[in-house]
């Protein structure tokens, strides 16, 4: 079955160069496997040396990339919207709804909603070509929000659907008995985030957090651990990056070093029962050649 990973964290501790890596390291081992970005500032492309864009693009015979444009989701997903409307809606109240679907393109949820289904249909038309699909997310709340999206909308779309069955009852009562377009629309939604759930919450999908070994990023760590446990969706993984090597003998890093090691150690005091991986910072930046070296640490 499809294997499904979701790395996420703090910005700028390293998300895009260890997804990239695992990548990598799935494919040494023989999997054909696709690497997406989610983040609006995609940063793939630039690790890999290789000008991926919002297609699907080989890079090595077992390893595809694509970069989701948030924004040109979002236009084609209200659009989607649009055509569905038009189609089961009078004239009269088009305009205010077109207006109201405007308004909707720059509204918190969008871009998270149409990346969603972005992802999905990427599992559903891709699955049997990819064995590993690794999705490079945003910062930590883009993630949080798009991890547990799909139990916000089954709420918001039972709620939506009770209320329309109770309109098609009236109709009924008076006579009107007749396939009601928009509660059939509501119901396939339905289903579609309730096989959304299922594929996230699949013992096939897990969730790794990176982290620098600093407070920031470790304090941001746990609340996401937190805020996912809540949400019934369980992190697999905890990456500690960027860890200043033992073996620097300078009085200008010794104190940082020992920061470091003691913010390591809470790590595996507190989280005993997951994948602890460290990552030691490379004496290089960040280029194709510096992935290769850290799949050799995964």
């Amino acid at each position: 079955m499809l294997k499904v990973e979701f790395y996420g964290g703090k910005g700028g501790v390293g998300k895009t160069t260890l997804s990239s890596a695992r990548a990598h390291y799935y494919t040494k081992l023989g999997k054909k496997t696709l690497l997406v970005s989610t983040d609006p500032a995609h940063s793939i492309s630039d690790v890999l040396g290789v000008e991926v864009g919002s297609k699907i693009k080989s890079i090595t015979p077992l390893l595809d990339a694509i970069e989701i444009d948030p924004e040109e989701e979002a236009n084609l997903y209200i659009d989607q919207i649009r055509r569905d409307l038009n189609s089961i809606l009078s004239p009269v109240v088009l305009e205010d709804v077109n207006k109201q679907l405007r308004a909707a393109k720059v509204m918190p949820g969008t871009h998270e909603a149409s990346l969603f289904d972005k992802m999905i249909e990427l599992m559903d038309l891709y699955g049997d070509i990819y064995e590993v699909m690794i999705f490079d997310t945003a910062p930590t709340g883009h993630t949080l929000r798009l991890l547990t999206l799909p139990e916000l909308l089954i709420e918001w779309f039972e709620g939506l659907i009770k209320k329309r069955e109770k309109i098609v009852k009236l109709k009924a009562m008076i006579g009107l008995k007749e396939e009601d377009p928009i509660l059939t629309r509501l119901k396939i939604r339905r289903e579609k985030f309730l096989k959304a759930k299922d594929m996230i919450q699949s013992e096939n999908t897990s969730i790794h957090l990176v982290m620098n070994p600093e407070k920031m990023p470790f304090e941001e760590t746990k609340k996401a651990m937190k805020y996912l446990s809540e949400a019934h969706q369980p992190v697999t993984e905890i990456i500690i990056n960027k860890i200043l090597p033992p073996s620097i003998v300078d009085p200008f890093f010794s104190n940082k070093i020992e920061k470091e090691q003691e913010v390591i150690s809470e790590v595996k005091a507190i989280y005993t029962d997951l994948k602890i991986t460290e990552i030691y910072l490379l004496d290089q930046d960040m280029d194709a050649d510096s992935v290769f070296k850290i799949v050799e640490l995964l």
